[in-house]
């Protein structure tokens, strides 16, 4: 059964993968708290803007992070969901069993699973992307500028007119 989106109030996220943050996430450090923290933060602005629905790419990294931000909110905020936006259905399979096991509880423990190929093709993300972005009409994302699938998706998620919340550009809490 297909999930109805509710695009006035339903919010995707893109970022980067860990390897292009440009800081050491594997630790503790300052930069990884500053993630986590604005990426909460900024979760929960969407949810005061009456933002029920959140949609991860299942990406390593930022996406992995998004959605795992949401589900612990849910705790507190029990009417928001968590859909999961699969390029193709194998996609984690060559991970890491650390990134495959948190892939795997995320999936698992979300409202919704929406896989958009079988198996890898060319163009594959970017219909992941699309989709997401087609179905939303905020975004939050972690853009630093550099090339790849989340240039793509912020690019597209301009060109449709959709809010997009930076948290490599604004800072969303102030302690």
């Amino acid at each position: 059964m297909e999930y109805a989106f509710d695009c006035p109030h339903t919010c995707c996220f893109t970022g980067s993968r860990p390897e292009k943050l440009g800081f050491d996430w594997e630790s503790n450090s300052y930069q990884m708290q500053s993630l986590r923290r604005d990426l909460k933060c900024a979760i929960l602005r969407a949810i005061e803007q009456e933002y029920t629905c959140f949609i991860s790419g299942m990406s390593k990294g930022f996406d992995l992070w998004a959605a795992q931000a949401v589900l612990e909110l849910q705790t507190a905020h029990p009417q928001i969901k968590l859909v999961c936006a699969v390029p193709f259905a194998e996609m984690s399979q060559n991970w890491s069993s650390d990134w495959r096991n948190l892939f795997e509880k995320i999936a698992q423990s979300s409202d919704y699973i929406k896989i958009l190929s079988p198996r890898y093709s060319a163009g594959c993300y970017h219909a992941r992307d699309r989709f997401m972005v087609d179905n939303a009409s905020r975004v939050i994302c972690w853009y630093n500028g550099t090339k790849g699938g989340t240039e793509y998706t912020v690019r597209y998620a301009q060109k449709q007119g959709r809010l997009i919340d930076n948290l490599y550009i604004s800072q969303i809490c102030i302690l």
